[in-house]
């Protein structure tokens, strides 16, 4: 009899354990959640991660929490969420700097497997801005004053050797003109740098708020897009003025660690999928003056990979070297 109550505690044992995986996955999530979001606050992505926060906390019963941990060549974030536990209770918004920060740093610290994404929030093209302060105000005028004045622009950019550094490279490439690179933590300080004087120029991305509520510091002179956005309709492309390799976007996410288990990670896309889908969310966007994301969920991680391959051909080409 001894034996077999033994046995029967055994086994009861046994089909608990097995059973409370189960149980926390059905309970997920059962306390707050943090989106870490590798930029200071004022920047587009921290609006958006703020809006994200409260529209995913209404469908999942449950605070959402907004970490800003910039700098680091905007890695220190990523970082965290690759060292954070496993167990989908912390979510990194990122942009395509996920992507090219694997090639731009020696070190990153994760690799693009480490990460799953969860929801594509939008893309965004970039917008090539000119201080007022200055007296070239079109593409033209400003690289008829760089081949004049050889050495003395400057342009401000985030994350060191990433997109805007190519898209740079390969404006530095199509004009003939030559700048020196000032780097800042995030984009609203680059953007500033311009409307001060600071700085001649610079790429934000199409919906950085500060481009559109300083028409009297700065010009928006070109986009990166193919075609000309809904949002700058005002603003030729690149290609229209006659430099059709300048173009290029970059797109927002949600991701977790993808260890994190297949059903929290479910759960996670299936609550993210009703918040894309709401008005309230669409409206959000519209405001943002971000565009809707071109492509499927599943086809992400593919995507990245290619991207990769593209920006590391690219950079070599322009001479960028891992920092």
């Amino acid at each position: 009899m001894m034996l077999l109550r033994g046995v029967f505690a055994l086994l009861f044992g046994l089909l608990l354990a097995a059973a409370a995986p189960a149980h926390a996955d059905e309970a997920y999530p059962a306390r707050p959640l943090r989106i870490v979001v590798r930029y200071p606050p004022g920047a587009i992505t921290d609006a958006l991660c703020r809006i994200v926060a409260t529209e995913l906390g209404k469908v999942v019963g449950q605070t959402i929490i907004v970490e800003n941990k910039p700098g680091g060549g905007t890695v220190i974030g990523t970082q965290a969420v690759k060292n954070s536990p496993a167990d989908g209770y912390t979510v990194l918004l990122q942009l395509g700097a996920l992507v090219s920060n694997v090639y731009s740093l020696k070190q990153p610290g994760y690799a693009l497997e480490d990460f799953t994404p969860i929801s594509m929030l939008g893309q965004s093209a970039y917008v090539l801005i000119i201080s007022s302060k200055y007296p070239f105000q079109t593409l033209q005028e400003l690289i008829a004053y760089g081949k004049a004045h050889p050495g003395e622009l400057n342009y401000s950019l985030t994350g060191g050797g990433g997109a805007q550094a190519v898209i740079g490279s390969k404006m530095k490439r199509a004009t003939g003109i030559e700048w020196t690179d000032i780097n800042y933590k995030g984009g609203a300080e680059a953007t500033q740098a311009v409307m001060s004087g600071n700085v001649h120029f610079s790429l934000p991305t199409q919906g950085a708020p500060l481009i559109h509520v300083n028409p009297d510091k700065l010009r928006l002179v070109a986009v990166t897009s193919e075609k000309r956005l809904e949002f700058l309709p005002e603003v030729p492309t690149f290609k229209e003025l006659g430099y059709p390799s300048i173009v290029d976007q970059t797109w927002f996410g949600l991701f977790v660690r993808s260890q994190v288990p297949s059903p929290v990670i479910d759960r996670l896309k299936s609550a993210m999928a009703e918040v894309m889908k709401s008005e309230t969310m669409q409206a959000h966007l519209k405001t943002l003056r971000i565009s809707p994301y071109e492509g499927a969920l599943e086809d992400v991680p593919a995507k990245m990979q290619r991207e990769l391959a593209e920006f590391t051909e690219e950079a070599k080409k322009l001479g960028i070297e891992p920092q």
